[in-house]
């Protein structure tokens, strides 16, 4: 299994959406609209496109802090194994120490959530898209992470240290000023997203042309065959 799909199960699991890949960097908005292919959705344009209009809302926040069974955390200045939360204060340093391939840590307490407030409106207006295919699917919800930490490795006995002076009392919100930290790792990391703001995940919507109405994406194995590009616009009549 790849880092993308690992990275879908772990966010499916977690917050009952759909990752976003790559996570943080691809700045995915409320309308766009694609296909799933291994896992991950990948986007072809928005809605926007075909004068679809809708109301934005703002959902509930979110948090996420996940590490991988097989990652360990030994806090240099007491030598010996910690429990981590977002919230910890480090006073010396932090040694990440990840005993198993393609592990995960991801910590990220303030996940903003922004979603479309009228899905059945945009539904009735996609219904008239005479060019809409059975298969695209839409982003109805945007789960945007406030200056998360997100590492991945590639390989069993990655180590990777966070050194901060004490000052920061959360030192996992990384982008914010008064984080004072380091990070450094002993081997090459798969993925490594520090410092920075953007979507983690997405919640996604398919037309259901059979009952007209959405059908929300919220199994890990829903529509995960590539779609064909090529497929004959719809032309089925509700």
């Amino acid at each position: 299994m790849g880092l993308a799909a690992q990275f879908e199960t772990i966010i499916h699991k977690q917050l009952n959406v759909h990752a976003s890949w790559l996570p943080i960097t691809v700045p995915y908005k409320l309308g766009d609209y694609g296909f799933i292919s291994d896992g991950v959705f990948q986007k072809i344009g928005n809605v926007a496109e075909f004068n679809i209009t809708f109301t934005q809302a703002t959902g509930n926040d979110a948090a996420l802090n996940f590490t991988s069974d097989s990652v360990t955390a030994i806090d240099s200045s007491a030598g010996a194994a910690v429990s981590v939360d977002p919230g910890i204060e480090i006073k010396a340093s932090l040694t990440f120490k990840f005993n198993s391939d393609r592990s995960f840590l991801v910590k990220a307490p303030i996940i903003n959530v922004a979603q479309i407030e009228n899905v059945n409106q945009v539904v009735n207006q996609l219904k008239q898209v005479g060019n809409w295919r059975r298969k695209f699917i839409v982003v109805y919800q945007v789960y945007t992470a406030q200056n998360p930490l997100i590492i991945s490795n590639l390989e069993s006995g990655t180590e990777v240290t966070i050194s901060g002076d004490g000052t920061a009392p959360k030192p996992f919100n990384v982008g914010s000023a008064s984080a004072k930290f380091s990070l450094k790792t002993n081997k090459e990391l798969g993925l490594e997203l520090t410092g920075q703001t953007g979507p983690i995940a997405l919640g996604l919507f398919k037309l259901n042309w059979l009952t007209g109405k959405p059908s929300i994406l919220d199994n890990e194995d829903d529509e995960v065959e590539v779609i064909d590009l090529n497929e004959e616009p719809l032309t089925d009549t509700i």
